[in-house]
C-alpha cells in the first residue's frame, strides 16, 4: 500500500484544494483510444465494491481513482452526500492513494459496458488459496467455528452467475469457494462488481481437478452434496447439512457432471411449486441451498 499523500504526482482529496495542474501517475499508461493500465494487476469498481474492499481489506488497494465531479461534491444542505465523497474520505483516512481521473479514462480502465459509478480501486493480483485453507466456518459468538461450509463450482461460466453466487456464500456464511481453473469463469472486475465486493473479501480456492478437490475434501471429513435433480435426489431440507458439508453446484444447463455427481456422496434438489421454465438458475440454487444450510445450523 502507497500511504505518500501530496507527493506532487497528482491532487489529493481531503485537505484545502491543489490548483496544479493534474499530473498523471508515472506507473499509468494511457494509450489513445486503447484500455488503460494502472497501477495495479487489477481492478475492482462501483461504489459498493470499493466501499467495503476499503473497510475491509484497505491493505490490498494500491490506489483509487475518482471522478472529480462526484468526489468534490461533499454534503449538501439537506445533509446527504455523494457516496464517492465519502469512499475519498474512507481511501484517505486509510493512507491510500487517491487521484481524480476524467471519465472516459475511468470507462477505458473498467471496460466497455461497465459502470463504475465514478470510482474504482487498484488492487494486486488476487490470492487463491488451498482447498484445505476452507476447512474452518463461520465463527460462532464464543469464539469457536462452526464446522465448514464450501461451495463448489463445477464449469459455471458467465462471470456474473459467478459473482452473484460468491456474494451469497459471504452474505450466508460459507466458509469459502471453490473455483475449476479451466472452463471455467475466473475472478474479473465484472465478478467483483456483480458480488458487490465479496470476491475480495471471501476466501477462493483455484483447482486443477475438480474430482480430485472433492475427494481431497472427503478425506478431510467432509460431506458432498451434489444440488442438481437426478432419480436418487433426495429434497434438501431432508439432508443434514450441519456437519461440514461441500454444496456442488453445475453449469447453467448442463447441471453438474457425472463424473463429479458420481464421487459426491448425497444428491439433492430444491423442489419447485411449477414447472415449465426450466429450473433455478445455478446462482439462484447456490443462494437456496447455502439459506437452507444456515437454517439447520440456526
Amino acid at each position: 500500500m502507497n500511504g505518500r499523500r501530496g507527493d506532487g504526482r497528482g491532487p489529493r482529496h481531503g485537505g484545502p484544494p491543489d490548483r496544479r495542474p493534474v499530473q498523471r501517475e508515472r506507473d499509468v499508461q494511457e494509450p489513445a483510444g486503447g484500455p488503460i493500465r494502472g497501477p495495479g494487476e487489477r481492478v475492482v469498481y462501483g461504489v459498493g465494491p470499493v466501499r467495503e474492499l476499503i473497510a475491509r481489506r484497505a491493505s490490498s488497494v494500491k490506489a483509487v481513482w475518482v471522478d472529480p465531479r462526484r468526489a468534490d461534491k461533499g454534503s449538501d444542505p439537506r445533509g446527504t452526500s455523494d457516496p464517492v465523497a465519502a469512499i475519498v474520505t474512507a481511501a484517505r483516512a486509510a493512507g491510500i492513494r487517491v487521484e481524480d481521473r476524467e471519465r472516459d479514462i475511468l470507462d477505458r480502465a473498467v471496460g466497455e459496458d461497465a459502470r463504475h459509478q465514478g470510482v474504482i480501486a487498484w488492487v494486486g493480483a488476487l490470492a487463491y488459496v488451498d482447498v484445505d485453507a476452507l476447512l474452518e466456518g463461520a465463527a460462532r459468538g464464543d469464539g469457536t467455528h462452526e464446522p465448514a461450509l464450501i461451495v463448489a463450482l463445477d464449469g459455471v461460466e458467465d462471470p456474473r452467475n459467478l459473482g452473484a453466487v460468491l456474494r451469497s456464500a459471504y452474505l450466508l456464511g460459507a466458509s469459502g469457494v471453490i473455483i475449476p481453473e479451466h472452463r471455467a469463469a475466473q475472478v474479473t472486475a465484472i465478478v467483483s462488481k456483480t458480488s458487490a465486493g465479496a470476491s475480495e473479501l471471501l476466501p477462493i480456492a483455484q483447482v486443477g481437478n475438480l474430482v480430485r478437490a472433492l475427494d481431497e475434501l472427503r478425506e478431510l471429513g467432509v460431506w458432498r452434496v451434489a444440488v442438481h435433480a437426478t432419480e436418487a435426489a433426495q429434497p434438501i431440507a431432508k439432508l443434514d447439512l450441519k456437519g461440514p458439508t461441500v454444496l456442488v453446484l453445475g453449469a447453467e444447463g448442463s447441471g453438474v457432471r457425472p463424473l463429479v455427481a458420481k464421487n459426491c456422496d448425497f444428491h439433492a434438489l430444491i423442489p419447485m411449486a411449477r414447472a415449465g421454465v426450466g429450473s433455478f438458475n445455478v446462482s439462484v440454487a447456490a443462494a437456496l441451498a447455502l439459506y437452507e444450510a444456515r437454517r439447520q445450523r440456526g
